[in-house]
């Protein structure tokens, strides 16, 4: 299963193609997993955030986001997520549905088993995530996150973010937006 709490997701339009960042990166990040990750502004396609695994399942998260910009190419225009109250977020977007990656409720078999068979969507997620447990695999791929990359049940889970749409039509930059968002 997914090792995270449900999460929010919003649909963007097949236009929204690059994606633009402030966190973790370049690369995928988890709790356990984002030492090797500097903290800074990054940018890309959305489709170069998906890693294929053989095996589909999670991938592609960004840990500790201010903000995430899904637009155009030309990055003109689009939809801007800001985290809230100072808290960074796990975000993450692909051109697949989440469930492609995991085994559907009630099911025990996933509905796509090779990466290679992922079919893109003619649109964008965009996962937003109040709290993300690690990967784990330390000593093989099997093993369970260590404790203290575990999400304890027993605590609430309270976090909050702004979406906007963006326009070339604004006068207004992206980081103008962001400071008035977050």
């Amino acid at each position: 299963p997914r090792p995270h709490l449900p999460a929010p997701q919003a649909f963007a339009r097949e236009s929204a193609t690059h994606v633009a960042w402030l966190g973790r990166g370049p690369h995928e990040t988890y709790l356990d997993r984002h030492a090797g990750a500097r903290l800074g502004r990054w940018r890309g396609s959305v489709a170069e955030q998906t890693v294929r695994y053989v095996r589909p399942q999670e991938n592609g998260n960004k840990m500790g986001t201010r903000w995430m910009a899904l637009s155009d190419a030309a990055g003109s225009a689009g939809l801007l997520v800001v985290s809230r109250r100072g808290a960074p977020l796990p975000m993450q977007c692909h051109h697949f549905a989440l469930d492609d990656f995991d085994v559907r409720p009630g099911s025990a078999v996933p509905e796509v088993r090779h990466g290679g068979s992922l079919q893109e969507a003619p649109w964008t997620t965009l996962c937003i995530d109040g709290a993300h447990a690690g990967v784990g695999g330390i000593d093989s791929w099997g093993s369970q996150p260590l404790p203290q990359h575990r999400l304890s049940l027993e605590q609430p889970v309270e976090w909050a973010f702004a979406l906007r749409p963006f326009s070339p039509e604004e006068e207004v930059a992206l980081p103008d937006l962001v400071r008035a968002l977050a």
